[in-house]
This record gives structure tokens, C-alpha cells and sequence, in this order.
């Protein structure tokens, strides 16, 4: 029998390569010999990873090989099913004489950050809703017992002469428990859903068939949620960059905030916010407050990367979306939206196996059996759902998000798919404006500022209205801009009843005029001044003419608040804008979770300094006391363990371990047939009996 360093000693080139292509984490640094090299291959965080890409077949085969022993002693692997990947992966290894490959072992550690009750081949037993529901009280203390210890536990009904009348033997009969051997019985990951109410999970142990999709339509599709995507980030950019949105104390956003921006943009932006953060649109931090002049209000803010988003291409800013999605640790279903419990840096992997199978179950339980075990599909179909709203997903993954998994340039892929940017729109007589394709930002952002977005899609239409106008104008644009905006970008003629709705609106918008005496307020309607009186500190000079020691910002938002619709002028008398400076806060990006990868140059140098070094020395099969317990544990071997009591006296005890965790060792004794507990660090060896 070889052990596991001497295996590695026996890879050929291309068996390298292919280690380097599954574990390609333990390459970084480059290992300075196999002896380290087999080291890292036995860490628990790399053998997790390496886990984590085994499908349900492959990692069913590596339990049954387990559970038969092999993590103990060489067996043959035919009858366990296909081995390849698990070799190439180094989670098993050639067990038999040099070479040979006919029999394997399975590496140490392979199986350590697995439950240890946990099967990917379980199967619910038949009739289960009909079996538990005729539970009685002490078959349920069982099973309550069983899934409060890890699902494993010790049980005299487990033996074959055991009285079939008690409640666990019972439960061994009907299936509801899985008897391990004459000492221990296991509880089914399928009977424990079912019986908290939550439907059984059965993981394929065949590949599903792929879902039939034409990638041109999915991209199509695709495109024209990211675009609108686009579209709702830069509205409630361009509203935070205008007014900062006030935060609870704990840095999380209100139900009032959130419900105040629904109604004001006219969707809901939760999701948009937690993406824009991610990206590093968006921040949180002390902004000046317009109306108080404080500067400690904590607030939901645009960053400094916002501006630069604002005038980047359409197809980029698809791109940016995209990322921050992927790589965004905000959950919307818990808590506060942006608050601490919402956040969980693990979700990024979570999405991106979610994105990569287009959130179908099936695919999911067989492809990545470990990452979808926690998982309930509602939240999965939740998080698919995002991905189609940012274009990720249509139904099935779309060209830039295939390119993103893969850590390409998502950049072109979305510049690939995005149509040209059009320069012209069509003003229809029924006071609608139609863009036939996507809008430059400028274009967009002027076209947003009078007209309403009434069908998104590639080609939108926008709706012009008195409120949508008034909207501009409030923001300081005039009549005669609008208009030569319009003839400026518009096929043909610009329809007269939409010059005159413009006029319209603008004849009797700012018949209050305001100014900076601090503030001054005039108007040729004396009566329009006398209502402003009654709802601002106002002297009123002549009839036509007050002023305020307000500051002119805070008179002109005191005046809007309760309906007036005063208009900002300068020293001339020309109306202006009085938006603020946009109050910035610091971006605090997501990252996507590292993806390791090594190019050809850098495989092939790898392979070389590990094959023309020092071979490794053979080493003793003698492995760490807790790994040859755990390993006993899960394949049900009796030991013989040598140790040193509390008075440091050596003893040795014949016993079959069941668990090991937490430092210690839970061990059956054969002689009185009671468990024994022992803390690790005391144990000096141990031998299989």
C-alpha cells in the first residue's frame, strides 16, 4: 500500500495538469515540491473548494467509496462507480502497487467538511407524508434527537436481534432511519426536510437534459432588460445626485426612504440600490443636508464613480450592472434593505452557480449538489429573477454573463449585443415621443427630464404630460430650450400641440419670482405673494415685491412644499437652477469572488519544477490521531487507541468510534459497551483493530 505522498510521486505530466486545471488554489505560490504540494491538497479550505465542483454522481461515489472503507484501507473502485474525476482531483488516489491503478484510497481529508450524516444518493422512503403523520410521540423524540446531534446517533435497535417493538427499530423498518451498523443509526437528509415541512430534496445521479434555447434570442432578450436596467439605475442616480436619501441610524434604508423613491421614480428601487453599491455607484456617508445646512445627515448618496457611469456608453454601463450583481452580497429578504443582517459575503458564489445553471433546480441539485444543499427554491427562483432583470438571464445565461463567469471582457460582450446609439427620436401628434433604438446619455438624460417612460424596451416611447413638463421647467430649463432640444433631435417637424403644451405650461409656471437679498420674492400678482406670506418668513416690501432672511434654496423648498411653484432668477432676472453641488460619498465596491486560473506558459513551468524535483521520501502510513478516528467513524472500524489518563498513566482501549469533533472523541467501548469520551490531545496513537 502507498500512501498519499507517494502517490503524487507516481503522477505522470498530464495527470499534473490536470490537478492544475481542478485544484488550481493550491498553486498559488507556485509549491516548492510535492511533499508541500500534498500538504496543501489536504487542507480543509482547498478540499472544500474542490468538493464544491464535484457533481452528484461524482461525489455519490466518493461516499459509498468512504462509507466502504477506503478512507482506511485500499479498495476496488468498480463497483462504486466512475473514480476519473476524483483521481484527477486528488480526493482519491492509486492505492495498490506503484502504478497499478486497480485499487484506490480516498485522500485524507476528502470527506472532513461534509456532514457526516449527510448522502447525496438518499432517497425519500415511499409513503413518507403517510409514515410521518402516524408518528408517535417517542418516534418523534427520536428523530428530534437525531437531528439536534448531526443526524448520527448510537442505538441498541440498531442491532439485527434488536426488539423490533421499540420506537428507533421502528423507525428502521419503515425506512424513516437508515441503520449504519449494529451500533448506530443515520437520519436521511429527505425524512428531516419532510419532517420540519419543507419538501424532500432528491439530487439526480444523471445529468438532466440541458433546456433547449436559441442563444440569439436569449441575447435579445437579454439586451433589453439590461438597457432597462440601465435606465432605472441612472433615474435614481440622477435623484441622489439631486437629493441624497436620509438612512436610518444603523446605515440601513427606511421603509419611508425606500417608499418615498418608489413613488417618486415609479418603480422600486431596492434591488437597484443594492447593485449600485455593489458597483460603487452608490454610497453611505455624511452628506449636507439643503434644508438645515448640516453636514452629519447620514444619507444614500452617489459616489464620485456615479458621474463617470452617467457618461459612459450605454453598453458600458450594461456592463458595470452586470458585475455588480454578480458580485453584490445584499440579500432583499432579510432585514432592513442595506442593513448588516442583509449582507452575506458568501452570496456571491451562491449567485454565480444560480447564474451559470439559469436557476434550474435540476441542473443545480446534479452540477453543484454542495452549494444548492442550503438552498430552498423559492430563494432560488428569487435570485434568478434578478438575474433577469439585469440581463443575466433569459431564461438561460446570456453571452455577457457567460463571458463574466469566465472572467473575460464583459465590456465587448455587452458592446456586441447593444444596438448603435441613435441621435434623432420621433415626436408623435398624441404627445409621444418615440426613441426606435438606444439613446446617447445626454440624449437620454434630457428626454428624461420633460417626458415620462411610458414602454421601455430597445425602442421606447416616453410620454410628454403638464406634470413631466412642469418637471423641467421646476429644474430651471425653459420653454424655448425644450423646443429647440426637439427641433434639434426630432424626424421631421415637431408637432404643434406639443410646442403648445409647452407653452402652455410654461405661461403659467413661475408667476412667483425669487431672488437673494438673502432672498427677495416679487411677483405682478399681488395676491400670489400674499398666500407665499402665509407659509414663509416673509417682509413684504410693496405688494409685488418681499423679502426673507431665508437663504434663497431653503425659501424656494419651503414654498414648493406647500404648492407654490416660485422660479429662481439671477441678477438679470433669467431663471436658474438652484440644484445644489451633488452631495458625493465614498464607493465601497463588491468584488466577484476570486477565480483562480493559470495559463498554458505558467501550467507547463508548474509541471516542470514539480517533475525535476526531489522526489518526495515515502512516508509512514502513520496519519494524525483524529483523522484515522474520523475516517474509522464514517467507515465503522473498530480501533485500538492508545492514551494517557488524567494521571498520565498510558491505557489503551478497543472501541469503535462514532464521532469526533470540538477537540474530542465520542468512542463506544467493547468491553462495557458505554461511550467514552476522550479529549484528542490525549490520544498518543491509533491503530485499526
Amino acid at each position: 500500500m502507498t500512501d498519499f505522498a507517494d502517490a503524487l510521486n507516481q503522477l505522470t505530466p498530464d495527470a499534473l495538469r490536470r490537478l492544475i486545471a481542478l485544484r488550481p488554489d493550491v498553486f498559488f505560490p507556485p509549491p516548492p515540491s510535492l511533499a508541500s504540494l500534498a500538504t496543501r491538497l489536504t487542507q480543509p479550505a482547498s478540499t472544500a473548494r474542490a468538493l464544491r465542483a464535484l457533481n452528484a454522481a461524482d461525489l455519490a461515489t466518493l461516499q459509498s467509496l468512504v462509507d466502504a472503507g477506503a478512507e482506511l484501507s485500499p479498495i476496488d473502485p468498480v463497483p462504486f462507480g466512475d473514480t476519473t474525476r476524483l483521481r484527477d482531483a486528488a480526493l482519491v488516489y492509486d492505492g495498490g502497487a506503484a502504478g497499478s491503478g486497480e485499487l484506490v484510497r480516498v485522500a485524507p481529508g476528502a470527506v472532513a467538511p461534509l456532514p457526516q450524516a449527510w448522502r447525496v444518493a438518499d432517497r425519500p422512503p415511499a409513503d413518507l407524508d403517510a409514515k410521518l403523520a402516524a408518528l408517535d410521540v417517542r418516534q418523534r423524540k427520536v428523530i428530534e434527537s437525531l437531528a439536534a446531534g448531526g443526524g448520527i446517533g448510537l442505538s441498541k435497535a440498531a442491532a439485527p436481534d434488536a426488539d423490533p417493538t421499540t420506537p428507533a427499530a421502528r423507525l428502521v423498518a419503515d425506512g424513516l432511519l437508515v441503520r449504519m451498523d449494529a451500533h448506530s443509526v443515520r437520519l436521511p437528509e429527505p425524512v428531516l426536510l419532510a419532517f420540519r415541512g419543507r419538501t424532500p430534496r432528491v439530487h439526480p445521479l444523471t445529468a438532466p437534459p440541458e433546456p433547449e434555447a436559441d442563444q440569439t434570442t436569449v441575447d435579445r432578450d437579454a439586451t433589453a432588460a439590461g438597457l432597462e436596467a440601465v435606465r432605472q439605475a441612472r433615474q435614481l442616480l440622477t435623484r441622489l445626485l439631486r437629493t441624497p436619501a436620509p438612512l436610518n441610524k444603523d446605515g440601513s434604508v427606511g421603509v419611508r426612504t425606500l417608499a418615498a423613491l418608489t413613488k417618486e421614480l415609479g418603480f422600486d428601487p431596492g434591488l437597484t440600490i443594492t447593485v449600485g453599491e455593489a458597483a460603487g455607484l452608490i454610497g453611505r456617508g455624511p452628506v449636507e443636508d439643503s434644508r438645515t445646512g448640516a453636514d452629519d445627515t447620514n444619507a444614500l448618496a452617489a459616489t464620485k464613480d456615479a458621474l463617470s457611469w452617467l457618461d459612459a456608453p450605454i453598453s458600458d454601463q450594461w456592463a458595470i450592472l452586470l458585475a455588480g450583481w454578480l458580485a453584490s452580497p445584499w440579500r432583499l429578504d432579510q432585514g432592513r434593505l442595506l442593513s448588516t443582517e442583509s449582507r452575506q459575503p458568501d452570496l456571491r458564489r451562491t449567485r454565480e452557480v444560480i447564474a451559470r445553471h439559469g436557476g434550474d433546480m435540476a441542473q443545480l441539485l446534479f452540477h453543484a449538489p454542495l452549494d444548492t444543499a442550503g438552498l430552498r427554491p423559492e430563494f432560488v427562483a428569487q435570485l434568478a429573477e434578478e438575474a433577469r432583470t439585469f440581463g443575466a438571464l433569459a431564461p438561460t445565461p446570456s453571452t455577457p454573463l457567460r463571458v463574466l463567469l469566465a472572467r473575460g471582457d464583459v465590456a465587448a460582450a455587452t458592446r456586441a449585443l447593444v444596438p448603435a446609439e441613435i441621435d434623432a427620436v420621433i415626436a408623435q401628434a398624441d404627445l409621444t415621443i418615440l426613441a426606435p433604438g438606444p439613446l446617447p446619455p445626454p440624449m437620454a438624460s434630457m428626454l428624461e427630464s420633460f417626458a415620462q417612460l411610458e414602454s421601455p424596451g430597445l425602442a421606447s416611447v416616453w410620454r410628454v404630460s403638464d406634470a413631466s413638463v412642469r418637471r423641467a421647467l421646476d429644474a430651471g430649463r425653459t420653454a424655448d430650450e425644450l423646443k429647440a432640444w426637439l427641433e434639434a433631435h426630432t424626424v421631421g417637424e415637431v408637432p404643434q400641440g406639443l410646442g403648445f403644451l409647452l407653452d402652455d405650461v410654461a405661461r403659467t409656471h413661475g408667476a412667483v419670482r425669487a431672488g437673494s437679498a438673502l432672498s427677495y420674492l416679487r411677483s405682478e400678482d399681488p395676491a400670489a405673494l400674499a398666500a407665499a406670506a402665509q407659509h414663509a418668513p416673509l417682509r413684504i416690501l410693496v405688494p409685488t415685491v418681499a423679502v426673507s432672511q431665508l437663504p434663497l434654496p431653503q425659501l424656494i423648498a419651503r414654498l414648493r412644499d406647500v404648492g407654490l411653484q416660485p422660479a429662481a432668477e439671477d441678477a438679470d432676472g433669467a431663471t436658474i437652477d438652484l440644484a445644489p453641488e451633488p452631495a458625493l460619498v465614498r464607493a465601497t465596491p463588491a468584488t466577484l469572488a476570486r477565480d483562480y486560473q493559470i495559463d498554458e506558459d505558467r501550467v507547463e513551468q508548474l509541471v516542470g519544477a514539480l517533475t525535476a524535483g526531489a522526489k518526495v521520501a515515502s512516508t509512514s502510513d502513520k496519519e494524525a490521531p483524529a483523522e484515522v478516528l474520523r475516517a474509522a467513524a464514517r467507515g465503522r472500524r473498530h480501533v485500538r487507541v492508545t492514551y494517557y489518563s488524567g494521571a498520565g498513566e498510558q491505557r489503551q482501549l478497543a472501541a469503535l468510534p462514532l464521532s469526533v469533533r470540538e477537540g474530542r472523541a465520542d468512542l463506544l467501548d467493547e468491553a462495557t459497551e458505554k461511550v467514552v469520551r476522550l479529549p484528542i490531545a490525549r490520544v498518543a496513537g491509533v491503530e485499526l483493530a
